[in-house]
């Protein structure tokens, strides 16, 4: 089963994104290894700004095709936010897709309860850097989008990619270790 690291950054006007009226700016997807989480392909960035939101989003259903739900196995952090940001953004540009089929049918590894465990079991402060060592947030990305930094985006997107598939690597190998089955 082909997993991908998945994450997609938007233009954000408030303090948190707007899912049904930001729009998506980045698509960023790279093949995965099932056992090992080892890179087995390049990190794919569709960027709108050399096309645009819809043809991102159009070219991204053809790859995702989520009625086919073992051909992209995501793998990401709080992977609902992007399962309702493309459902709602694919659904403006005509494409219907059910929630359930997002979130319900599709197999997916969201790694947001591991940060939330090692955090002490704490939400607040269990965040992808604290645990990776990523200096920025996509706070920065709408003043980068804003000001054509594009260089600066792309940047962001391979550093927190790099970041995430090393913690997802890391946690691989270790968490079977750690969690062997107790045989009684």
């Amino acid at each position: 089963m082909p997993e991908y690291y998945l994450d997609i950054e938007t233009n954000a006007k408030g303090s948190k994104p707007d899912i049904e009226n930001d729009e998506i700016l980045t698509i960023q997807f790279q093949r995965l290894g099932s056992i090992s989480g080892q890179k087995e392909g390049n990190l794919t960035i569709l960027k709108s700004w050399e096309s645009s939101e819809e043809e991102i989003l159009k070219r991204f259903h053809s790859i995702f095709q989520p009625n086919k739900p073992f051909e992209f196995i995501p793998i990401g952090m709080n992977l609902h936010f992007e399962f309702f940001m493309l459902q709602n953004r694919w659904k403006k540009f005509g494409l219907e897709v059910p929630l359930k089929t997002l979130v319900y049918d599709h197999p997916q590894i969201d790694i947001k309860p591991i940060l939330v465990m090692l955090n002490g079991g704490s939400f607040k402060g269990a965040s992808l850097g604290k645990f990776t060592g990523k200096t920025h947030t996509g706070a920065e990305i709408p003043i980068w989008y804003a000001n054509k930094d594009y260089k600066a985006i792309e940047k962001y997107i391979c550093e927190e990619a790099e970041g995430f598939i090393q913690f997802y690597q890391r946690a691989k190998e270790k968490i079977p270790v750690a969690l062997k089955p107790i045989h009684v």
